[in-house]
């Protein structure tokens, strides 16, 4: 077949017409309509007409039936096993691509969009199943870093100790002798162990017993216990003592008399500090606080061997108006002294 210069081939399918898409191809298969051989255009690109003369018909079957051969790969009764599916052709030096489907016709290009489709749409579903999975990898691991450094810290920081935090057995020091005053009745309810309300550092002895006022009219002892124990969530400052004693007369411990609370600044050390409720503005306390103040001051005089002039107001370290009511009434600080020792020697 000679060809002519300036000629091109251009292939198309009956069923496609100009702006006809892929999904009639799909519905015609599934109506079992089998695609028609691919038939042979031919244009003078010189003209833009038509290229016919009388030879036209002829010229157009031998093209449609080369087009045959091609496709099915058996081009003068040869075949071609290597390409069943897919071939490459050269016709008067244009490259030509044809897809052969199983009828030995040619097939549109519908299955290679499916096909498409589907591999990008498990391409797709593997990346977010391999991102999903990295994802709850690594939270596995930072919470599992996370908790295994709190247990860390807390052995760290928390010693090991034979009793409960809410229930510790008292420890007695060697310079503490027989009581002879009873103990009053006391709440155990220690904080744990943080670096704003209770360090856990060792109280070697006890020189001094302080008495505090909580500056918080009407507040009981379990709220001033709540303070205490969020200081260490909110790091606003540090602060705690050893008993606080509530309004209605009830004592709450919030720290072991073997250990060391943020009370006094300079006596730390070697001091137990009381923290007293009251309701009244003048901060005078209430006769139930009264009476279970003057008990506890003596049991602690009598427990580690103190006298009453041991027994101090913040005030009198530092200068603090604490408790406010016995700094402005020293005669009521006296009288508080006396009823103490009257208490111990009964």
């Amino acid at each position: 077949m000679t060809g002519t210069r300036g000629l091109a081939y251009f292939f198309t399918w009956e069923t496609q017409k100009r702006g006809r898409k892929v999904g009639q191809a799909q519905v015609n298969r599934q109506r079992n309509v089998p695609h028609r051989k691919a038939e042979i255009i031919y244009r003078d690109w010189s003209s833009g007409r038509g290229y016919s003369d009388k030879n036209h018909r002829k010229r157009t079957a031998r093209r449609n039936e080369m087009v045959s051969q091609y496709c099915t790969g058996n081009r003068g009764g040869r075949s071609d096993t290597a390409s069943e599916n897919s071939k490459n052709h050269r016709i008067n030096g244009n490259s030509i691509r044809y897809r052969v489907d199983g009828r030995n016709q040619v097939g549109s290009n519908s299955g290679n969009y499916r096909r498409r489709r589907a591999r990008k749409r498990k391409e797709y579903l593997a990346r977010m199943t391999a991102a999903i999975i990295f994802a709850i990898f690594f939270s596995l691991i930072f919470f599992l870093t996370g908790a295994i450094y709190q247990c860390v810290q807390r052995h760290v920081l928390e010693p090991p100790r034979d009793d409960s935090s809410m229930e510790q057995t008292e420890r007695i020091s060697d310079e503490v002798v027989e009581e002879r005053v009873a103990s009053p009745e006391i709440i155990k309810n220690f904080l744990e162990i943080n670096d704003f309300s209770r360090p856990g550092t060792e109280l070697e002895n006890v020189k001094s017993i302080f008495v505090h006022y909580t500056a918080n009219p009407g507040t009981s002892a379990a709220q001033n216990r709540s303070y205490f124990s969020n200081l260490a969530l909110t790091h606003e400052t540090s602060a705690s003592a050893h008993l606080i004693i509530g309004y209605d007369g009830e004592i709450v411990q919030c720290i072991p008399f073997d250990e060391q609370a943020y009370a006094v600044m300079t006596r730390n050390n070697d001091s137990i500090s009381i923290e007293c409720c009251y309701v009244s503005d003048d901060g005078s306390f209430t006769q139930e606080t009264y009476d279970t103040l003057v008990h506890t001051l003596a049991w602690l005089i009598d427990k580690y061997d103190l006298t009453v002039n041991d027994i101090l107001r913040h005030y009198d370290c530092g200068g603090k108006k604490c408790p406010i009511y016995y700094v402005e009434h020293e005669d009521a600080w006296e009288h508080l002294l006396r009823d103490v020792s009257a208490y111990k020697e009964f």
